[in-house]
């Protein structure tokens, strides 16, 4: 027979205060060393600030100069960005940040151009967007732009005078445009122009090829309708030429692959703290087409996880060379001033490759061309010769297995002979044209290329002659 032995009330209170005197221990050291380390961290700071106010000082008390306390503090803030080594972060001017979120918004417009600055002064056109003021004031690639409104332009201000070709919706410009030997004043209005991102041609051996020049917000809807002229053409495989995309847009580049795609996983990112999380997915429509995909040095970001995903799922294979290899995120935080920093805050991931930040994209064909590929003639084109190369062969492949229904048909009806080959499977849903409010969306895409580019300008102090063209 077992008998209940009781505790003694006073054990009882004794062994209650030894637990909770342990839990406070406990608790004490992990507070103590919580405070040490950040009390260590504020000491290290204050250090770091108590330098800049020496600096200060000295500075103010010695200076025979005047200070500019903005373009000071600007340049601070450059300073700190490229002190911590990111390599992709930024500091934006709260000028420049105004007029990016003005183009945001569509309160900038432009005359739909992209334009350089040239050596002898002037401004080089270097393409004229379809259905512009541009176009229609009979601007063409290759003029010279050698006057805005009242301002001739110069070496000393041709880089400034590129910025004021974009104003408020609505507002004139007037150009003076040299074309060969003889000029001609073009008067025009500034409006919203959709910019062209996508390009597309059937090539010999019924080759679809796609050129993606960048990933903007309007790529995806011209991807589909450029797409849907290529199958309607009777295209049996696809090359996409990625080369020199920049990447920029991610939203557009997962839009573009959930139409290629199976259903999975399109991108996740990893973040400081080790967490991971999924960035975007694919449905369950697909294209059943071969694909090759061509890259190089110069494509980058949203561009390479293009490449990377179509990859990663089987789907294409790369020809070229090996692609930048940036594959960190960067966020964009505002300040209570106005201005704005860029700072890197995750690694993004390809479906299932392993990231490919710092060391870029592998080609399955390594190509390499001495020349600029956009400069030489398409014979001379040995990349891309041997993407088609690849993708003519893989056609022969496809055209050699049989379909699910053919191979049915075969296996219901013995002795009878398959079907002839049919066109490869289009998901329609993959293909149709975009809705007409997307199709006419406006030139956010000028607008994204152009955020860029003044991110560039506001992380450094000039900007050389042979800058990038700009849009405009």
């Amino acid at each position: 027979m077992l008998m209940n032995k009781r505790v003694p009330l006073g054990a009882s209170f004794a062994f209650a205060l030894i637990v909770a005197a342990i839990a406070v221990s406990i608790t004490m050291v992990y507070a103590r060393t919580q405070f040490n380390e950040k009390a260590n961290a504020l000491s290290e700071r204050y250090v770091q600030y108590e330098k800049y106010y020496e600096i200060d000082r000295q500075v103010r008390n010695s200076y025979m100069g005047t200070i500019d306390e903005t373009q000071l503090m600007d340049n601070v803030a450059r300073g700190y960005l490229a002190g911590i080594g990111d390599e992709y972060g930024s500091y934006i001017d709260a000028r420049t940040y105004e007029r990016i979120q003005k183009r945001a918004s569509g309160e900038i417009a432009g005359v739909g151009m992209a334009v350089q600055a040239s050596g002898d002064g002037y401004l080089l056109v270097d393409e004229v967007y379809p259905d512009s003021p541009a176009e229609y004031g009979g601007i063409e690639a290759g003029d010279l732009i050698i006057k805005i409104d009242d301002t001739d332009l110069t070496l000393e201000n041709n880089t400034q005078m590129m910025e004021t070709i974009q104003g408020s919706q609505g507002s004139p410009i007037t150009m003076v445009v040299r074309k060969g030997t003889g000029e001609i004043i073009v008067p025009m209005t500034r409006r919203q122009v959709t910019v062209p991102s996508v390009y597309s041609e059937v090539l010999e051996g019924n080759v679809g090829y796609v050129w993606i020049k960048a990933f903007n917000p309007n790529t995806a809807d011209q991807f589909s309708r450029e797409l849907k002229k290529l199958t309607d053409a009777g295209a049996q495989s696809l090359i996409f030429d990625v080369r020199d995309n920049s990447g920029e847009d991610f939203d557009s580049a997962y839009r573009v692959l959930d139409r290629l795609l199976p259903a999975g996983i399109i991108a996740t990112a990893t973040y400081k703290d080790g967490k991971t999380e999924v960035l975007d997915t694919s449905d369950s429509n697909e294209i059943i087409l071969p694909m090759v995909v061509l890259a190089n040095g110069g494509t980058a970001s949203s561009a390479e996880l293009f490449a990377q995903a179509l990859w990663d799922y089987e789907k294409a294979r790369i020809v070229g060379s090996t692609t930048m290899g940036k594959g960190a995120m960067q966020e964009l935080f505002p300040l209570s001033d106005g201005s704005a920093i860029k700072v890197t805050v995750a690694l993004f991931n390809p479906p299932s490759s392993e990231n490919f930040n710092g060391v870029g994209v592998k080609p399955d064909y390594d190509v390499v061309m001495e020349a600029d590929w956009k400069l030489v003639e398409r014979e001379g084109d040995l990349q891309l010769a041997k993407a088609m190369e690849v993708a003519i062969a893989a056609q022969k492949v496809t055209e050699e297995e049989p379909t699910p229904t053919q191979q049915n048909q075969v296996e219901s009806q013995p002795g009878s002979s398959p079907a002839s080959q049919s066109q490869p499977e289009i998901s329609q849903s993959s293909v149709d044209e975009s809705s007409p409010e997307n199709s006419e969306s406006q030139e956010s895409g000028e607008q994204s290329q152009d955020e860029s580019a003044l991110e560039q300008q506001s992380a450094t102090a000039d900007e050389s002659s042979s800058s990038p063209a700009q849009p405009g």
